[in-house]
């Protein structure tokens, strides 16, 4: 399957802010983060697998000095993790996200005055 790096926040006026945070996805549906962390005394890259299906033993976060290593670490743990995951649950994870991104589309249109809100 095949993963895609896009930035998480490309229109953000800050290079840093361009430049250090990466959202990964497959088939089009959102399924990890790269993160530069500056914060900590010897920055490094955290990357993150945030398909949410209990996956015991397998991992699902880590650390990395560059990108480039980031990158390689997630699709070797998304690999073991989405040959854990089986089909079925994949396709619950993208239907879940359809979910999320109507949900989110429509209180952009609530903020924008397009759609009536309420409860």
């Amino acid at each position: 399957m095949t993963l895609t790096l896009s930035r998480s926040y490309p229109d953000d006026h800050a290079e840093t802010t361009r430049e250090g945070f990466w959202r990964v996805s497959c088939e089009g549906v959102y399924v990890g983060s790269i993160v530069y962390n500056s914060v900590r005394p010897e920055a490094v890259w955290n990357w993150s697998i945030t398909v949410q299906d209990p996956s015991p033993g397998l991992a699902k976060t880590g650390m990395a000095e560059a990108r480039e290593d980031a990158m390689s670490e997630f699709r070797a743990a998304w690999d073991c993790y989405r040959e854990w995951l089986g089909d079925e649950r994949w396709h619950r994870w993208v239907e879940h996200m359809a979910m999320v991104d109507a949900r989110s589309d429509l209180w952009k249109r609530r903020e924008c005055g397009e759609e009536p809100g309420g409860y």
